[in-house]
Order: C-alpha cells, then structure tokens, then sequence
C-alpha cells in the first residue's frame, strides 16, 4: 500500500517525496476493455490515477466539489472513495487510450449535478489541480434514465465476467502437493473486509477450549468471532472501533488460562486489547503515534511478562519516524526500541532458546528492508537490505539444517530468504505474481505467498522454485494463515484485499508406501 511518489520540478531541479497512505483500487469496463483507477492519499493532497494520467488536488479543492471545507485529508479520500464506491462514477468517453473522462455524481445545496472531470494524457509528468481541470456543471435530469441503462449494462458485463472467471477457478481449485492433498472448500465469511493491505487481516487459533475460532471485521467495523468447528457466527462486536478495523493479534495466555486479542485501527491510530469470549476490555491504547498511522501491533511474552508492541509511521516525508513502543496490558508505555525509528508496515516476534536462555527478537518489514532488534539488550540485530526501495509487508523465521533463517516479501515482486544471525542474503526469488503481502510457512516445507496477482502461490523451500498456485480470489491476497487441527487435517485460510470474502482450502495429509 505504502509507496513513495517521486515528483520533479523541472525549474529548481530538486526532487519530492511524498508518501502515500491511502491507496484504492477501482475496475471500470468500456467496450470489453478494463481501466484500473487509482485513489491515493497522501500527507497533503489526494491523486486520482489512470494509465499514465493522475489529477491531484487537497481539501482546498474539495470545497468546490461540496461547498463543505473539509478538515483533513482523511476526510477528502474518505469522500472520493464513498463516490466511487456507491458507483457515482459515470464513464463517459475513452478514446484511444489517450485520455479517459469520469463524471463524479455528487449532491450540491440538495440538487443533484455532476462535476466533469477529463484526465489527459500526460507527457511530461505535471501534476494538474482540480481547478485546471473542472469546466462545467450541469445537471442530470435529462440523462437520469440513459444513466441508469449504463449502469445496468456495466453491471451486467462485471457480474458476467466474474462468474466466468469464478466457473474456470473452480475447475482447478484441488492440487496435489508431495504428500498432501489441498481441496479448495467455500468461503467462510460473506461480510468480511479488509479496507488495507495489511497483514493479519484476521486471526483464526485453538482457544483455551481447543475450540478453533476465526475473528474478522466488516466496513461496519464490527468484530465477528465464528466458531469453526460449528461454522456459526457467535458474537458481533459492533462499531469496535472508530474507523476501519486493520488487523488483529491472538495470544494464548497460559499462566492465566484466557485468551486475550488485540484489535488495531489503522486509521484511528488505536488499539483495543480484549478477553475474549466475554469481550470486556482490558485496555483501549489511543494515540500511539503522535501523528500518522498505524499498521501493526502483536504480543510479546518475556518471561511471563506480556507486552504489546506497536509499529511505528511516518507522518509525512519531512518528519522522522517515530521508534517501536512497548505497552503492558493495561495500556501503560513502559518504553521504546532503541533506533527502532523506521516507517513500519509488519511487526511480530521471534522466540530463540540457546543454552537454555531464551532470546527474543523483533522482526519488523519496513520501507525498502526488514530488520531485527534483540529485545533485552534493546538494540538493532541485523538489517536486511537488497537494494530494495520497495515496502515489505510480511516475515517468518523457520530452522533448517541449524540455519535460522528470515523469509521476507516485498512489492517488488520478491521472496527474500536471509540468514537470520549474519545477516547475509541467502536466496532471493522472483515469484512472478505482482506485488507481495502476506506470507506464511506449510510444515517448513513450502511457503504460500499472498499475491497482487490474485493468487497463493506456493513455493517449494528446498528447491527455491514455485511449484503450484491457488487461484480462488477475485482481489489481490493480503494474508494468509495455516491452521493445524485433527486427524492429520490442516486448513489454509486467506482474505483478499476490499469485499473479498475469507476463503478456506483443506490440507489432508497422504501417506505414501
């Protein structure tokens, strides 16, 4: 989702960086072509993308479309988002695919018009303001039935093109892996949804019952808890959080025979720590950052002291991160990672036992890199770093052969695998999907990779090579959890990424003789 814009002015010769926050992707089909548009949300301004055309305005501008002034640029995307969303979006012509013209539906003074917008070709990269841009208004009642037939047809051709793609994926949903059979199931939710494309979208676990348990949210940013081995919904938190719920964390609490997890608002930079099955709330943690966002948080066990720990943000490109914050469980900061000061999309934990000492250590997947940090002697372990200037959204540390090893995505396309202790690069893989998010380790043999393609793919650890792929999403995968059950029998579960509902493989494990 986080990427870095890079914008040249011709006159001074210098180069701004802006980072992107928010990132929306929307299909649009003329004459059996597919236009993706692009939403982004910066520190300042918000840019509408087509091809190689953008349009770029802020809130200044947004009075113009409203004749309300909003106060942030949260609520500017936020409204550009729900226009497009709620289809007040109209194609009107696209020629040649050198410029494309939308019309935003929107209300004024409680008339219905509509604001023209033409994205142009754009040569020489300029960034045009809503006010170069917007020509005329004029309003709809005369083209109100025409509309609605255009958007029956679009519909229409959208609906098709779905179950299409749908009828030829469940045709291929059951593959054969060495020694496991993995059957494509259902989807497991009809609600579900991941506003971001973060990790860790749900968590699914073995309560204190041995109960298996899915947790998700939905855009009323409810919690949902479903009990699997029933298939029922049993509790609905409704509106948890102020804005979109981003991720969750589970963690097993032995010493005290409870479950606790945290819910995480990306948006809302909050998070909310629960017991669950009774939903009281241990701890409402606001404001974590002093300004920006929040992508991740998880639980750290130090000798039977639990923690949470949060990732940290960039507000905008002329402020420094803020470092990774340590909390007890009742929402108290007891301290920081020492030159933990590095934009933060995925943090988790690693437990090591040498000599009988145990040894914790913070993964974390930054802007361009991953790193570790050893937790007691609260310093940097090891960065690790490729040349990449991309996001990485997703790490796991695995032992084989004594190696402890750092597996990592990226948006740049690649699987990095990296001696965890040295800090050397052991393989990097091209998965040949798109963007990278989600990754997640199958019995230390194989690694399922979430990815912008729409697709899991599998890779094969011992022959760095990708061997199979799962095809069931409509949207690109974010995350991607294996859940170990009974009777030999495991289960895949993945989200994608917007409505994409939770989807459920089952792994039945084969012997051979």
């Amino acid at each position: 989702m986080d990427q870095n814009i890079i914008y040249k002015n011709e006159k001074e010769d210098d180069i701004r960086f802006e980072k992107i926050y928010g990132y929306q992707e929307y299909y649009l089909i003329k004459e059996n072509n597919a236009f993706k548009i692009i939403i982004e949300k910066t520190s300042n301004n918000i840019i509408i993308k087509c091809r190689n055309y953008e349009i770029k305005f802020n809130n200044r501008d947004l009075s113009l479309l409203t004749k309300v002034e909003f106060k942030t640029i949260d609520d500017s995307y936020d409204f550009i988002n729900n226009i497009f969303e709620e289809n007040k979006v109209i194609i009107q012509e696209i020629k040649n695919y050198y410029f494309i013209k939308l019309i935003l539906k929107i209300h004024i003074n409680h008339e219905e018009k509509n604001i023209e917008i033409t994205l142009l070709r754009n040569d020489k990269s300029e960034i045009f303001t809503l006010n170069e841009i917007i020509y005329n208004y004029k309003e709809l009642l005369n083209d109100v039935n025409i509309l609605k037939e255009k958007y029956k047809i679009l519909e229409k051709e959208v609906e098709n093109i779905s179950n299409s793609k749908i009828k030829e994926i469940d045709d291929f949903s059951n593959i054969t892996l060495d020694n496991y059979n993995i059957q494509y199931k259902k989807e497991i939710t009809y609600d579900s949804f991941a506003n971001t494309a973060l990790d860790n979208t749900f968590s699914i676990f073995k309560s204190i019952e041995d109960i298996l348990f899915l947790i998700y949210s939905n855009k009323d940013k409810s919690i949902i808890t479903l009990n699997v081995n029933e298939n029922k919904k049993i509790n609905e938190i409704k509106k948890a959080h102020d804005k979109y719920i981003t991720n969750f964390n589970h963690y097993l609490d032995l010493i005290n025979k409870r479950d606790l997890v945290i819910s995480i608002s990306y948006y809302d930079n909050n998070i909310k720590l629960w017991k669950f099955n009774t939903w009281e709330i241990l701890a409402n943690i606001k404001n974590i950052n002093n300004s920006g966002c929040l992508d991740s948080a998880c639980f750290l066990n130090d000798n039977n002291q639990i923690y949470i720990l949060t990732s940290n943000s960039i507000p905008n490109e002329k402020e420094k991160a803020e470092p990774i914050k340590i909390f007890d469980l009742k929402g108290n900061k007891i301290k920081e990672i020492n030159n933990s000061n590095n934009k933060t999309f995925f943090i988790d934990i690693y437990y090591e036992n040498k000599n009988k000492l145990s040894e914790n250590f913070v993964i974390t997947g930054n802007c361009g890199y991953s790193m570790s940090f050893d937790y007691k002697q609260n310093k940097i372990y090891h960065k690790y770093y490729d040349d990449d200037k991309k996001g990485h959204f997703s790490a796991v540390v695995y032992s084989k052969e004594e190696i402890v090893k750092l597996i990592e995505s990226s948006f740049d396309g690649n699987i990095r695998i990296w001696n965890f202790h040295s800090g050397l690069l052991l393989n990097k893989i091209n998965v040949n999907g798109g963007q990278l998010y989600g990754i997640c380790l199958l019995d230390n043999k194989y690694l399922l990779v979430g990815c912008e393609d729409k697709s899991i793919k599998i890779m094969d650890l011992e022959n760095k090579s990708i061997i199979k792929s799962l095809n069931n999403h409509n949207r690109e995968v974010i995350a991607i959890k294996v859940i170990n059950y009974l009777n030999n029998t495991s289960y895949i579960l993945s989200q994608g990424k917007g409505k994409d509902q939770i989807k459920c493989w089952k792994i039945e494990y084969i012997e051979k003789y």
